[in-house]
């Protein structure tokens, strides 16, 4: 079957609905496809997260309305309470805030529907532990290591194990697929915080990729030289898809590292207890708004 084909089939009931940009080719090929009447995307503070000028690109070669939400810093505790009352319980992402300040734009502009990209990262290898994962243990392939299995062992840590180091939670059953890993223990808290969010706005989220069963399986089990090409690129299959209808800067950057993602503890002062990406201080934080 023809991936391009089941993704278009998977759009057709979304033709003109706004579409939420993160500037990464899985939103951007949506926008492309559905030729949405805007797309909107947060702005974050300058820095590695902040993907504002590549969403700015994809607007502008699609020459779609683009609307950016421009985060005011004072609104943190206030809008930060308030969504994680509507998610319900804590999550582990430090998407909270942009997220919500996007969803409460939506609702000011009336908007009752906006289309997500999710789905991709977790059934096509997007996130870069993916990659590294399915790199490093390729080795157990190598004809010159075959017999040396059990330093390889010695090196390397069962597979699991380090799947679930990656991914921050305890795997049951030992599952060593990523890709599995990503789907049944990361999407969950993405889908739970997205729809917490615009549940609180009225607002109903739509995901072509995720919410089409069949074209969500059909992602999975393509074969892993459709998903990983070359070590770097992940959703490889994707990527050449994308390439036909946006900037070859969009379909083959490899550097994107995810987003919308707020600096929360350096917000917070956290990064001098905790570090910068440490999130036990943000989820002992979203438990104290709980009680």
């Amino acid at each position: 079957m023809n991936l391009e084909k089941e993704i278009k089939k998977a759009c057709e009931p979304y033709i003109g609905i706004p579409v939420a940009l993160s500037g990464g080719i899985d939103s951007s090929l949506l926008a492309a496809l559905l030729k949405p009447k805007f797309v909107i995307s947060v702005e974050l503070p300058e820095g590695k997260h902040n993907e504002i000028e590549y969403a700015k690109m994809v607007a502008n070669h699609l020459e779609i309305e683009h609307v950016i939400v421009n985060l005011d810093d004072s609104k943190f505790d206030e809008s930060v309470e308030i969504a994680v009352k509507a998610i319900g319980r804590p999550i582990p992402h430090f998407n909270i805030f942009p997220l919500f300040e996007m969803y409460k734009k939506l609702n000011e502009m009336g908007v009752k529907e906006v289309v997500l990209g999710d789905g991709p990262d977790e059934t096509m290898c997007g996130y870069a532990r993916d990659l590294i994962i399915n790199y490093l243990y390729k080795v157990y392939d190598f004809e010159a290591f075959k017999n040396y299995k059990p330093l390889i062992d010695k090196i390397l840590p069962i597979k699991y194990l380090a799947v679930e180091s990656a991914i921050g939670k305890t795997i049951i059953n030992g599952c060593d697929d990523i890709t599995l890993a990503d789907i049944r223990y990361m999407r969950p808290d993405m889908d739970d915080m997205s729809n917490g969010i615009a549940n609180y706005f009225g607002i109903k989220n739509l995901r072509p990729y995720q919410d089409n069963k069949f074209l969500d399986d059909f992602m999975l089990n393509l074969p892993m030289e459709d998903k990983i090409n070359n070590v770097e690129y992940g959703k490889y299959a994707l990527r050449k898809i994308a390439a036909k209808y946006l900037p070859q800067e969009i379909a083959w950057r490899k550097e994107k590292v995810g987003g919308p993602v707020y600096p929360v503890n350096k917000f917070k002062g956290w990064d001098k207890i905790d570090g910068e990406f440490s999130k036990n201080k943000w989820t002992e934080h979203q438990k104290n708004i709980l009680q």
